[in-house]
């Protein structure tokens, strides 16, 4: 079920979770090697060999308390390639029982970082007052993490960027509060590297907050939502959030 607050943040709980339309009964396997033709590259294949495969979770024992998992997403399309992916994950993990907070960053007003350090002098606060205010608290309160946009110049959209370089005054804390994460990602072409570069980013992401890789899903050579909906990409988008 779907809660939309006043704030614009848009929360997903279990509750009849079962009369979502994207609850409905796929088959679709997720392999390694599947993982890895969709990245391509020697490239690809060094930074997809340090995560979690979606098979490897779904062939692990993943079951525990529910999870509070905060989504991120980037595209300024409401109904885009990345926006049904996003969809399929939340229905997948409401599925499971955990809580799915949910910001479209391309529609809320968040101030690019001016580097200013005011934060430094001041405890952690942003001496710009936006949508940071609501966001940030939900990522430090969150078990998990998820990062959904579609390729822009081989990298996430500039609006999901912003919102990762604002929770610099909170980095430290960050750091100590260790959560799962997952990425999702859409692109129009079909190229062998074009995912390269969002790939390494996601990983250094890893390794300095740390973050705990849970899988993800890479959709080429899908341009626009027709071209999507006919493939498995979101059949995998939600069996990696049933997974969790």
């Amino acid at each position: 079920m779907s809660d939309m607050n006043d704030d614009g943040r848009r929360q997903f709980t279990p509750e009849h979770a079962g009369t979502n339309d994207f609850e409905n009964s796929r088959k679709s396997t997720l392999t390694r090697r599947h993982l890895l033709k969709m990245a391509g590259g020697a490239l690809a294949f060094s930074l997809l060999s340090d995560l979690a495969s979606p098979a490897d979770l779904l062939a692990a024992d993943n079951s525990g308390k529910p999870m509070k998992i905060v989504m991120l997403t980037g595209s300024p399309h409401r109904q885009g390639t990345s926006a049904l992916l996003a969809d399929e994950f939340v229905a997948g993990a409401t599925a499971k029982g955990h809580t799915v907070v949910r910001f479209d960053t391309a529609f809320e007003k968040v101030g690019p970082c001016r580097a200013c350090y005011y934060c430094e002098k001041h405890n952690g606060e942003c001496i710009q007052k936006d949508a940071m205010q609501k966001i940030l608290p939900e990522v430090l309160s969150a078990d998990m993490i998820v990062l959904v946009t579609p390729l822009y110049y081989f990298n996430m959209t500039a609006q999901l960027k912003t919102v990762l370089d604002r929770m610099m005054p909170q980095r430290a804390a960050l750091r100590e509060h260790h959560m799962k994460s997952a990425m999702l990602v859409t692109c129009g072409s079909n190229t062998d590297w074009n995912m390269d570069a969002i790939m390494a980013h996601y990983k250094v992401l890893l390794r300095y907050l740390p973050w705990e890789d849970q899988g993800v899903v890479l959709a080429k050579n899908v341009f626009a939502r027709k071209d999507i909906e006919g493939t498995a990409f979101p059949a995998e988008a939600n069996r990696l959030g049933a997974s969790l």
